[in-house]
């Protein structure tokens, strides 16, 4: 089978995201992602030590022993110059949140990285946000000002409706990335609700 064809078929938003444990053993060989660095973290241990360390937890996409795809959340705070929620009566303009760490596909695994990241936004909302206070999911959108053109991957996120917390920043920003945030009580709210609603037969 031809390289460019390893994923070919395969519809992503049918396979389970499992989460990344030291018995899953998954050595990442002939993965290919648009970042180099993304496939190094994984094949030198850096996502697997992170893990072991509890500073953050890791789901992967895989295509049988295949690695399509993986993301990393941890614990963040999301610092602004409004107050965001002003209209709820909270004047706070920093808010406990959940950060997308890292998020790595192959270039040939065409939804893996939508359907980690529409996975992700589900899993904090019903799961995290019921039991601790997370208002915000949070990303650092890479932005490599020394490629032709520049890599800025803010657009992708634009998709799940995620915003600027600085939307006047100027650009090249003065670090390699864009932090962005997206308010997951709508999604909360609409898991609320589903839950209550009686079902019939």
């Amino acid at each position: 089978m031809p390289p460019s064809s390893k994923f070919a078929g395969v519809d992503f938003s049918d396979l389970p995201v499992e989460q990344l444990t030291s018995a899953l053993a998954i050595s990442g060989q002939g993965f290919r992602c648009l970042r180099g660095e993304f496939v190094t973290y994984w094949r030198q241990g850096r996502i697997q030590r992170e893990v072991d360390a509890r500073i953050s937890q890791c789901w992967i996409l895989r295509c049988e022993d295949s690695l399509a795809g993986y993301i990393t959340l941890l614990a963040d705070k999301l610092e602004v110059d409004q107050s965001l929620l002003l209209d709820e009566g909270v004047q706070y303009r920093s808010f406990p949140g959940i950060k997308i760490g890292l998020l790595a596909v192959d270039r040939r695994a065409k939804g893996a990285g939508r359907r980690l990241v529409e996975w992700a936004v589900e899993y904090v909302a019903a799961e995290v946000s019921p039991t601790v206070g997370v208002r915000f999911m949070t990303v650092d959108a890479l932005y490599d000002p020394d490629t032709t053109p520049p890599y800025d991957a803010s657009g992708f996120y634009e998709k799940f409706g995620f915003q600027f917390a600085d939307p006047n920043e100027p650009l090249p920003p003065s670090v390699p990335y864009r932090t962005m945030y997206l308010d997951l009580k709508p999604l909360i709210d609409l898991l609320s609700i589903q839950d209550i609603e009686p079902t019939t037969d």
